[in-house]
């Protein structure tokens, strides 16, 4: 499977989507970093407008963001959410927001809660939707 996963102690089996990096729950399970060909090609299309901005002598850029979700990435979540193993596939908030838009079901779809900004360590039983 592309999608690392790990069984929590509460029961709740977890999937990777696409993270390249793992991730440490409070409880301390460690769910495996995705491949970095895998996360790459996992990856959402972005269409970006720039819009350069001059006021009072301060210049910045503002970026619009049009996303859109591929469809092997549509395909590949499919996969997992009708997967009856696992529970949860955590997702970037990005791609939830995305998902969002499209018809599929997105049940099992949710974003890490981070319990601490030093150590990074999640939650193993509080998600973002």
């Amino acid at each position: 499977m592309n999608s690392p996963t790990v069984t929590l102690s509460n029961g709740l089996t977890v999937a990777n989507f696409s993270s390249p990096h793992p991730f440490t729950f409070t409880t301390g399970e460690v769910l495996p970093a995705c491949e970095d060909a895998w996360a790459k090609e996992m990856m959402l299309d972005i269409d970006e407008t720039e819009y350069h901005v001059n006021e009072d002598g301060l210049v910045w850029t503002d970026v619009s963001l049009k996303i859109d979700v591929p469809k092997n990435v549509r395909t590949e979540l499919y996969k997992l959410m009708h997967n009856s193993a696992i529970d949860i596939v955590l997702v970037p908030h990005m791609v939830l927001q995305a998902m969002k838009n499209h018809p599929m079901i997105t049940d099992k779809c949710r974003v890490i809660r981070v319990a601490d900004r030093i150590t990074k360590e999640i939650y193993p039983d509080k998600f973002c939707i």
